[in-house]
């Protein structure tokens, strides 16, 4: 199965829905209907569903119940967001808004680390995005006035399904849900002001995400999987979850021996060769470019880059503090 969350032009709110074999199911539609066929309530569901949240979702410990009736028995509970009574064409939000954490890892890929001149990391760097950067599959991500170095990631993400503390690598991949698609959009020039990377990846819209989750189920090798970026139709980056430093697995390993992992959680598991920064000489994404990203069984998310906007008049670039 696959997770999106959507809304209609005119309609109030983002819905999450299904979809399967059998269509694309609205799941607040769907789990009314649950209920109304005779199936228990199950408790925090409806709560979650109203408020298109697919962390919430993930945190309701009987959600699978509803989850298995529905993928065995889609037509009998599921409601088709294709037949509801709307006029609306359904636009594609970010299929996972309110994440508790968002972890970034750096260096992961042998050959972006070999394109920028870096040797392989003994641990894996990680650094953070906040939910402010989450971004729609296909909204623009607007240039921000305070960077000339404006770079594109695309990177696997994995979604946490089940909460994990201090797993084995053997068993880690057992506590993701799914994947997805990440745009790690970062300043390189804001990145690299000091030794910290933090400020070059936490800018609004900064994490354009989706269009789905995909179960990890539906993923038979996910340490198999091309990733491609389109700059302007031509292809930049073609890499493969192959080349990662440290795999999937052993990166909830890791990252769970350092902190509880919970359901909602987002990694974004590095990228592979091909950035712009490592262009000679660098070639940073510009307003009016276009980048598309497609990853194996996960489909392709793409964003224009907007010309900055500003209501206010900014502070002079680079910032200087009055000392």
């Amino acid at each position: 199965m696959q997770f999106v969350r959507y809304k209609r032009p005119r309609g109030r709110g983002e819905r999450l829905a299904v979809r399967t074999s059998e269509g694309t199911f609205d799941l607040r539609a769907s789990y009314e209907r649950f209920v109304q066929a005779g199936e228990a309530p199950i408790r925090g569901l409806a709560g979650a569903l109203k408020r298109g949240s697919l962390c919430r979702f993930l945190k309701v410990p009987e959600k699978t119940r509803f989850l298995t009736l529905l993928r065995e028995s889609g037509p009998r509970y599921g409601v088709r967001v294709e037949d509801e009574d709307q006029e609306d064409q359904i636009v594609l939000c970010a299929p996972l808004h309110d994440p508790g954490r968002f972890i970034g890892v750096g260096l992961n890929y042998r050959d972006h680390a070999r394109e920028i001149g870096q040797s392989i990391p003994s641990y894996p760097p990680l650094f953070a995005k906040w939910v402010n950067s989450i971004n729609g599959p296909y909204d623009p991500i607007d240039y921000p006035l305070n960077t000339q170095a404006l770079d594109y990631e695309i990177e696997l993400g994995i979604v946490i399904g089940t909460r994990a503390t201090r797993v084995p690598v053997a068993s880690a991949l057992q506590y993701v849900f799914g994947y997805t698609i990440i745009n790690d959009v970062s300043a390189r020039d804001l990145q690299f002001q000091t030794s910290q990377w933090l400020a070059g990846k936490i800018g609004d819209g900064f994490a354009p995400l989706g269009p789905v989750i995909t179960e990890r189920a539906d993923i038979a090798s996910p340490q198999d999987l091309t990733l491609q970026t389109w700059v302007n139709g031509e292809l930049r980056q073609n890499g493969n979850t192959r080349d990662m430093v440290y795999g999937l697995a052993a990166l909830v390993s890791y990252l769970s021996h350092l902190i509880t992992l919970e359901p909602g959680d987002i990694i974004a598991s590095g990228t592979p060769a091909g950035v712009g920064m490592s262009q000679d000489p660098p070639r940073y994404l510009r307003p009016g470019d276009v980048v598309r990203m497609s990853i194996m069984g996960l489909g392709t998310i793409e964003n224009l880059v907007r010309a900055p906007r500003s209501r206010h008049k900014a502070k002079a670039w680079p910032f200087e503090f009055d000392r």
